[in-house]
């Protein structure tokens, strides 16, 4: 749990997470896809990231994927961060992921040989969450932050949205 005290120091540890959003083949000229997340520290928004897969997915699940380890990498340098200046931060870290075929990809539940080309290529993620220092949670869409940063909605769902990551007075 992070306190503040009187003379504003952080005390205790500070929990981070990640929501992890992907737009799949959204691009409608080269069917690239937009990765998108939000991080933060205890409940404060630390940082997002909106931007396009570099190179085309052939599934949702392998867009979702690529975001989901770009998010990761990201969030792994705020905790760095966080660390040099001395800042306590808890070891686990939570992405929240609304793709149940990503999640169990990431789990290594049910891979299968036609995912063999992810499985390698983000590597990385997997075995954070093996080691238990990535803590992958389905997330329901209702409360998915980052997908405001993936997509077009209706006005009330923008709003709310915007409510969940404080983008309003």
């Amino acid at each position: 749990m992070m306190k503040a005290t009187p003379d504003g120091v952080i005390a205790g540890e500070v929990v981070l997470e990640a929501y992890s959003d992907a737009d799949y083949a959204g691009d409608r000229v080269d069917r690239k896809s937009v990765s998108g997340g939000v991080m933060l520290v205890g409940c404060m928004v630390v940082g997002w990231i909106c931007k396009k897969q570099a190179s085309i997915s052939l599934s949702t699940m392998e867009a979702e994927f690529v975001a989901a380890f770009q998010v990761t990498a990201e969030m792994f340098g705020i905790a760095e961060l966080l660390k040099e200046i001395g800042v306590k931060v808890k070891d686990e870290y939570d992405l929240k992921v609304h793709n149940q075929a990503t999640i169990k990809q990431i789990k290594g539940e049910n891979t299968s040989g036609r995912a063999k080309h992810i499985d390698i290529r983000y590597k990385f993620v997997k075995d954070l969450a093996r080691k238990k220092a990535l803590r992958v949670v389905y997330c329901e869409s209702k409360s998915m932050r980052s997908d405001i940063l993936t997509k077009s909605m209706p006005a009330p769902r923008i709003e709310g949205l915007r409510r969940l990551v404080m983008l309003t007075p």
